[in-house]
């Protein structure tokens, strides 16, 4: 056998019997100290919801209250959500609604016409910690708004946002998690996602006009059926792709904001007339 073959040989054999080693010591290791990377899902519960009676506003923003994310052992999970509908006849103003046990981890304060909503998600996750696991999620963290302004800024990523059943002048939504639309009626609409993995969803609505700035590279991942829109004004300035999906008497707008600009159009399924001016 040559001297280089061997050499190769060995090295191949080491390895193996490291790596054998190395599992067969692993199956006898107490792994409790793992479990910082699983996460146990406590529930608060919503059986006790209570009202907050909101000021006037044009605007509201929703945060978090900062704290150092470098030690942070808990998060929220994926079933916390804002909902937003808007003001019954049988009531004088807008309204926050929330389960009780959020009370003493939201603050409400005005900023001049800016109504701050921040969750103090630091202490919310110190109380509802659970010592076995180095990580939680809390779930059942949800806002139920009452409004008759939707002028929206939600900059907590695990929130997502969910509008349904409202009739409005205009919606304009800026989001960091999921953006749900659903059976709305509005003139005008303006949604932005903050995070590029997150996604924008109308379905079933009555709108006039939707404003999209596909420059926003988060805004690749929205889509739109079952809806009545008479025109989506669409503007960029690098070269775009989109699925147009068959809704009602939909005008496609194209506003590029230079020379290089250029939209590319799929469109799936069904017979599609296009009008170029």
């Amino acid at each position: 056998m040559r001297l280089t073959t061997k050499i190769i040989t060995g090295i191949i054999l080491s390895f193996f019997f490291i790596s054998l080693t190395f599992i067969i010591g692993f199956s006898f290791t107490d792994r409790k100290s793992n479990n910082c990377f699983n996460a146990t899902v406590i529930d608060l519960p919503q059986d006790n919801i209570t009202g907050i009676e909101l000021a006037f506003f044009k605007t509201i923003k929703i945060d978090e209250i900062p704290f150092d994310s470098k030690n942070a052992n808990y998060g929220l999970s994926d079933k916390c959500n804002i909902f937003f509908s808007s003001v019954t006849e049988k009531q004088n103003s807008d309204m926050l609604f929330i389960p009780a046990v959020l009370k003493d981890f939201i603050s409400i304060n005005m900023s001049n016409d800016t109504l701050m909503v921040k969750l103090n998600l630091r202490d919310l996750g110190e109380k509802y910690r659970n010592e076995e696991y180095g990580l939680n999620a809390v779930s059942g963290v949800n806002l139920y708004f009452n409004i008759s302004k939707l002028d929206i800024i939600s900059n907590i990523q695990a929130l997502s946002i969910s509008m349904k059943n409202i009739e409005t002048d205009s919606i304009k939504v800026t989001s960091n998690g999921e953006i749900l639309i659903d059976s709305c009626k509005a003139r005008f609409v303006d949604p932005y996602l903050i995070a590029n993995y997150r996604s924008f969803k109308i379905a079933n609505c009555d709108i006039k006009s939707i404003y999209i700035d596909l420059d926003f590279d988060n805004m690749y991942n929205w889509h739109i059926e079952k809806s009545n829109i008479e025109e989506q004004i669409i503007t960029g300035s690098r070269s775009h792709y989109i699925t147009q999906y068959r809704n009602k008497s939909v005008q496609v707008n194209w506003i590029p904001k230079n020379n290089k600009a250029e939209l590319n159009i799929k469109i799936p399924g069904d017979t599609t007339q296009i009008i170029i001016l």
